[in-house]
C-alpha cells in the first residue's frame, strides 16, 4: 500500500515538475492568436499590429487565425476546446465575455472557459447626428425628444450599440425607438443620406466624417475622453456611471498554467507600454489600454457584466 503511495506521489511530482518547466521555457513554438473577425477590418488590424509587437516580446512568432462568424462564437468555441498550453489564445471583443452568455440560451462556452490576460484596447462609439439634427449635444437631443416623443429614431448595427441605446433609455427616463441596421457602412450611408437623423457608431468611422463636417458627434459611450478628439464630449458627462464602449482584449483557456499566464501578461504590459504600437492603433481611431493585470482585467469583466445583464434582461433581448 505505502509502495502504491510513493509511486503514485512520484507520478504526480513528476507531472507537476514536467509542467513547471514547460511553463519556464514557454513559448518554444509558435503562438496562435485567434481573432473572431474577417480580415481587413478594424480588429484584424488591431489583431496584427499588436499580434506582431506580443510575438516580438514573446520571442516566438505569433500567428493570427481569423475565425470569423456567428457573432464570435466560433473563434471562442476554438479556443475554450483548445489545450491550455499558452500556445491558442483569444481576442475577445465585449461581446465575446460580457453579451453573448446573456444574448443566446445555448452557448457552446461561457466565461468560466477562459482565463482573463489583459484588456488590450478601447474601441469607441459615439452617438451621431445628421447635420440637420438641431442638437448640438445629447442633453439639448434628449430634451427636444421628452418634449415630444418619437421626434428621433436611433440606428444601431450591433447588439453593444443596442444595448447602449437602451441603457442610455435607463438613465435618462427616455424611450427611443431603435433602427436595426446589417452593417455600419449601411448606418452611415442611412444618417449622411437623411434616412435617420441619429445613430450609434463606431468613433474610428465617425471621427473622420466629424472632422470632414458631415456628421455631428454629440456624445461618446466611454467613460473617459478620447487621446485623439478630447473635446468631444462623453455620455457620462450627463449621466455619470455611464459605460459601454466596445473593447478588446486577450484570454487563454481555462487551466492555463499560471506561470504561462504571467508571462502572457508581463508581455502585454511591455506591448501597451510601446510607443510605437500605441501611435499606430491611436492613429486608427482605437484606444490602446493602459496596462493592466489579470486580476484587474477580471474585476473589469465582472463589472461590466453586471452593467450588460441588468440591460439585456430588462429589454428582453435574445438572439436565439
Amino acid at each position: 500500500m505505502r509502495l502504491l503511495r510513493g509511486l503514485s506521489l512520484a507520478i504526480l511530482f513528476a507531472v507537476l515538475g514536467a509542467a513547471a518547466a514547460a511553463a519556464q521555457t514557454y513559448p518554444t513554438r509558435p503562438v496562435r492568436l485567434v481573432v473572431p473577425f474577417a480580415a481587413g477590418g478594424p480588429a484584424d488590424f488591431l489583431g496584427r499590429v499588436f499580434g506582431q509587437k506580443l510575438g516580438e516580446a514573446l520571442g516566438q512568432q505569433l500567428v493570427v487565425d481569423n475565425r470569423p462568424g456567428a457573432n464570435t462564437i466560433l473563434a471562442a468555441q476554438t479556443v475554450a476546446r483548445a489545450d491550455p498550453d499558452g500556445y491558442t489564445l483569444l481576442m475577445a471583443i465585449d461581446g465575446t465575455l460580457v453579451m453573448n452568455p446573456f444574448l443566446y440560451s445555448k452557448l457552446p462556452y461561457a466565461l468560466k472557459d477562459f482565463e482573463p490576460i489583459s484588456l488590450i484596447a478601447i474601441v469607441p462609439s459615439a452617438f451621431v447626428a445628421n447635420k440637420a439634427v438641431p442638437a448640438k449635444t445629447l442633453p439639448e437631443l434628449i430634451a427636444q425628444e421628452k418634449a415630444k416623443p418619437g421626434t428621433y429614431l436611433i440606428g444601431s448595427s450591433t447588439p453593444t450599440t443596442q444595448v447602449g441605446i437602451e441603457l442610455l433609455n435607463m438613465m435618462a427616463g427616455t424611450k427611443f425607438s431603435i433602427v436595426p441596421y446589417k452593417g455600419g457602412s449601411t448606418q452611415v450611408t442611412g444618417l449622411l443620406g437623411g434616412e435617420i437623423l441619429v445613430g450609434v457608431e463606431s468613433v474610428n468611422v465617425a471621427l473622420p466624417l466629424y472632422r470632414d463636417g458631415r456628421l455631428k458627434i454629440l456624445a461618446v459611450t466611454t467613460p473617459t475622453r478620447m487621446t485623439q478628439a478630447p473635446e468631444l464630449a462623453l455620455v457620462a458627462d450627463a449621466y455619470p456611471g455611464f459605460d459601454l464602449g466596445i473593447w478588446q482584449s486577450i484570454v487563454a483557456p481555462a487551466g492555463t498554467p499560471r506561470a504561462v499566464i504571467d508571462r502572457l501578461s508581463a508581455a502585454v504590459k511591455a506591448v501597451l507600454s510601446d510607443r510605437e504600437l500605441r501611435e499606430k492603433i491611436l492613429n486608427a481611431g482605437i484606444e490602446p489600454a493602459a496596462p493592466n493585470t489579470p486580476e484587474e482585467f477580471a474585476a473589469f469583466i465582472r463589472a461590466q457584466a453586471q452593467v450588460r445583464e441588468k440591460v439585456i434582461r430588462a429589454i428582453g433581448l435574445k438572439l436565439d
